[in-house]
């Protein structure tokens, strides 16, 4: 027979501290995407963004990176995450 006090009991659980909420998380990965920059003009006229990744997870070799991509990279990207999913992806660039 099953003790019920004991399978209901609350798990003792270590009450979060300000330094606790406010720390770096354990694993992430921050992507922002920023800096525009328009070149050429008229009909050759594009613009591109500054990508930067920060990281601590290990299966990334390099921690920090920036690139520069253009909009329809991103358009790109967004099509090969939505080809198999049900999932909608909406970017914003600053």
């Amino acid at each position: 027979m099953v003790d019920t006090a004991e399978a209901t009991r609350r798990l003792n659980v270590k009450k979060q501290t300000l330094d606790d909420a406010y720390a770096a998380p354990a694993n992430f990965l921050e992507i922002d995407i920023l800096n525009p920059i328009t070149h050429g003009v008229a009909k050759k006229r594009y613009t591109d963004y500054e990508v930067r990744m920060r990281t601590n997870l290990p299966v990334f070799k390099v921690k920090e990176s920036s690139v520069r991509r253009r909009y329809s990279d991103f358009e790109w990207l967004r099509n090969e995450l939505e080809r198999d999913s049900k999932v909608m992806y909406t970017f914003y660039l600053c």
